[in-house]
């Protein structure tokens, strides 16, 4: 709020008895807040929406405005002046007229399609019936919103509807803001919106709404059909919402439930699909034959459906049927795909383990080939070895017998030799006992007969 003289900055305002917010607008920042515990971040969207009932605006475009602002909103303020009009409740009953839808679902609960409402009475003259604040504002509440007995039906239906469109309700009621705001005393300087310029009680009421709707332990999260929204799922809404609004004729109740219970469904059947997807690609490698193919294919989608069965879902029976029945033929043809993709992948497997086997086989055959070259190879180096070292044998006889042969051949030859030498010797020596004798004889004219035996002679 800044300082006591400071000027309100924000949202464009101005006093006045016309209108100065348009539509709806949203404050182009957003303020992130942590949760200390958790350490999730929350994001806190500020929304102005323009007042309802002036007289520039059709009933069914501020219906608009209001049930768009409700849609998108997890805490809706509805500010009124004075005091609440029946006129006015049927107006909101108008604009939340598909919570009806949503009360009941297939699966038995009471889920309410809208968060948090609260009845902003500014201006409340009457503190001494019900007080100021949060306090009197809920036993106001409960005052214009009591169900009586003799109540005509369709008070009664209003009441009763709006009850059940929301899971909390409440009520807090503002006092005027003071004489000066009002323009009740002439000022030098137009108002700025100050807040040393408002009367003690509204500012001290004030400020306890503004602590009550922002304190970090009551920050409210968006929620559709009790789940946490995401920033994404969030922006999902908002543009479904808003194409609905875009059309010159209020959607119907119907019209609005059915785009929130489409994007409510669309978001789970993306969430199973996900997660037929990851069965599928997670067992991929354990498909080795095409018979598997269907068998991967069935558990897959019986896990997703049953997450499907087992998500509480918005929606009557027929919604689930119908979106079972898309999400059902959304996995069949991915199927279609999944299964022509995995029996070519498969056909190029077996092509390609063909391929390694021939390869593997020829490779053996390569090796035992090897082998037995190798062996041959070794089987015919020691037949080299063997002949060559039976040749080293053979050689080596040959030269022992030849040394042995020339040895006894040079033996015989000294033999022969030394035989040869005595017959020299014993003819020379006969020669030699020849010519003795013949000189002998000659000597003594004698004969001489020479008889040889036994290496000596006689001489007769």
């Amino acid at each position: 709020m800044g300082g006591e003289d400071e000027a309100l900055l924000g949202f464009s305002w101005r006093s006045g008895s016309t209108r100065d917010t348009t539509g709806i607008i949203m404050w182009n920042d957003v303020f992130l807040h942590e949760v200390p515990t958790t350490g999730e971040k929350l994001a806190i969207i500020v929304m102005d929406t323009q007042g309802l009932f002036d007289n520039e605006t059709s009933p069914m475009d501020n219906s608009r405005i209001f049930a768009l602002g409700t849609l998108i909103s997890s805490i809706q303020v509805l500010n009124l002046s004075g005091v609440v009009q029946e006129d006015q409740l049927q107006y909101l009953q108008f604009a939340t007229e598909f919570a009806k839808f949503a009360t009941a679902d297939s699966q038995g609960t009471s889920g309410k399609p809208f968060q948090n409402l609260l009845f902003l009475i500014r201006d409340w003259t009457n503190p001494d019936e019900y007080p100021f604040g949060s306090e009197g504002g809920s036993e106001y509440m409960k005052y214009f919103l009591k169900i009586k007995p003799n109540q005509k039906e369709e008070l009664r239906s209003v009441r009763q509807f709006i009850q059940s469109s929301f899971e909390e309700l409440s009520c807090s009621l503002l006092p005027h803001p003071g004489s000066v705001i009002a323009g009740g005393k002439r000022l030098k300087v137009p108002y700025n919106g100050s807040w040393g310029k408002m009367d003690d009680d509204f500012k001290e009421e004030l400020e306890k709404l503004i602590q009550h709707l922002l304190e970090p332990d009551r920050l409210v999260i968006k929620k559709i059909n009790n789940k946490d929204l995401k920033g994404v799922e969030f922006k999902e809404y908002i543009d479904q919402y808003f194409k609905l609004f875009q059309s010159e004729d209020l959607p119907q109740a119907q019209s609005i439930y059915e785009s929130t219970v489409e994007k409510q469904m669309n978001l789970l059947i993306n969430q199973c699909y996900d997660n037929y997807k990851e069965i599928i690609f997670k067992n991929q490698d354990m498909i080795v034959t095409k018979e598997q193919i269907p068998i991967f294919h069935a558990m897959a989608k019986n896990q997703a459906l049953l997450l499907y069965k087992e998500t509480k879902k918005m929606g009557n029976a027929k919604h689930h049927e119908k979106f079972q029945k898309d999400f059902e033929d959304m996995m069949e043809k991915a199927y279609v795909q999944w299964s022509d993709r995995s029996e070519k992948n498969l056909k190029q497997i077996q092509e390609e383990k063909e391929k390694t086997r021939l390869a593997l086989e020829e490779k053996e055959r390569l090796y035992r080939q090897q082998l037995e070259d190798e062996k041959k190879a070794a089987e015919k180096i020691a037949e080299l070895d063997r002949l060559n070292a039976q040749k080293e044998i053979e050689k080596a006889k040959y030269l022992k017998e030849k040394e042995i042969a020339e040895f006894r051949l040079k033996a015989e030859e000294d033999k022969r030799k030394a035989l040869e030498n005595d017959k020299k010797r014993e003819e020379e020596f006969r020669r030699q006992m020849q010519a003795q004798l013949e000189t002998m004889q000659a000597l003594a004219n004698r004969p001489v007969v020479v008889s040889g035996g036994g290496g000596g002679c006689n001489i007769l």
